[in-house]
């Protein structure tokens, strides 16, 4: 027992000095160690999109594993349940990847079109409106006047720089080819995950299990049993009100007579995938699609949107993801903001359900620590 004392007081020191080195190099070489840490997550990342893409598909897995002859005991059934299941959640991704091709985008695309055809006039009849109420704005009447451009110069301009911004001196062919490569490989990964699973959860299991304190290994397995639940629930809250809030709009815009209604509909619904902002976001892409034909209609869309934003918000929300995400709105905000200053759409898109796993396993270490203090008293 004293020796066991006498090597913690030793091997405490020693660790100490080790992590203090390494963070002493981490800081002395950031820029190579920066450097380093993308080629390796440029490495495994088809291998880290594949993992996501099986993860995704897991939960469509869990649904039809509920609903497909559960308690069949039938033998055919038994030994094809596995297959049959990972290939219908297949199918409802490729149903679904094709009506965003048949549906959403080609209307995502006919309303930038629209937007595109449009906004010369809209801009060339703002100038006019300016110059005859300079003394309303005079800044902003000194600032357009600066660019001397009309609309479809413009236009062309931003053209240009997004062409600029997108693909600069990089080759398009060998980044579009190189983009496919990897999500053909994160794809194949993906689907092996999925047929063996079991085997790759039982060897992670057996590896926690030998180089594991039970302790942490516990803490580990809650964490991802929270991290779990919110990213799953996250997803299919976020699909299911994404669809609902399109199907809302667009009959709302038709019985209302807003124009471009099976356009600006589906838009709104598949930026909905955005939380909190996207719906908005599609909203203010209508809102100049409908200035261009009528303003007084524009503003009444503009009311429509809030009212079916507060409905949506306050009733359809609710029910449809509950309390299962767990995150107050400032927070949701909060990750947001966060996630994409850091990592963009994908953060935008991941922050939220990285969020609310933070948050939960905070509030459960709370709640435990609050609790033994208690007991202590």
């Amino acid at each position: 027992m004293n020796r066991r004392v006498e090597h913690t007081k030793l091997h405490n020191p020693v660790k100490l000095i080790i992590w203090a080195g390494v963070i002493l190099l981490v800081v002395l070489n950031f820029s190579g160690v920066v450097t380093l840490c993308r080629q390796i997550f440029g490495v495994f990342y088809p291998l880290l999109l594949g993992a996501a893409i099986a993860y995704v598909l897991n939960i469509l897995v869990a649904g039809y594993d509920k609903i497909y002859f559960p308690e069949s005991r039938n033998r055919f059934i038994k030994s094809t349940r596995k297959g049959t299941i990972i290939i219908l959640a297949l199918l409802t991704v490729v149903l679904i990847l094709a009506l965003l091709l048949r549906v959403i985008i080609p209307q995502f695309i006919e309303s930038t079109r629209l937007l595109i055809a449009g906004f010369p006039a809209m801009y060339d009849n703002f100038l006019i409106w300016l110059h005859r109420n300079a003394d309303l704005l005079p800044g902003l009447k000194q600032q357009i006047t600066a660019l001397n451009m009309d609309g479809e110069t413009l236009i062309k301009k931003g053209f240009t720089l997004i062409s600029n911004w997108a693909f600069g001196t990089v080759s398009l062919i060998g980044s579009v080819f190189s983009k496919l490569t990897n999500y053909l490989i994160a794809i194949i990964f993906g689907v092996y995950l999925l047929f063996g699973k079991e085997q790759v959860k039982s060897n992670f299991s057996k590896l926690f299990d030998t180089y594991m304190r039970p302790q942490r290994r516990e803490k580990l397995y809650e964490g991802l049993r929270t991290a779990d639940e919110a990213f799953s629930s996250y997803i299919i809250g976020q699909f299911k009100e994404a669809v609902i809030l399109g199907v809302l709009c667009t009959l709302g815009m038709m019985i209302f007579g807003f124009p471009y209604a099976s356009t600006i509909g589906p838009v709104i619904g598949f930026t909905a995938l955005i939380p909190l902002v996207g719906a908005y976001i599609g909203a203010g892409l209508g809102f100049l699609l409908i200035v261009m034909v009528d303003p007084v209609k524009a503003l009444g869309f503009i009311v429509f949107i809030i009212v079916l934003q507060q409905i949506e918000g306050n009733l359809i929300y609710p029910k449809v993801v509950g309390d299962t995400i767990g995150l107050p709105g400032i927070w949701v905000f909060a990750a947001i903001i966060v996630g994409g200053g850091l990592l963009g759409i994908a953060g935008i898109l991941l922050g939220v359900p990285v969020a609310a796993t933070i948050y939960k396993l905070l509030a459960k270490d709370v709640q435990n620590r609050d609790r033994l203090v208690r007991s202590e008293e």
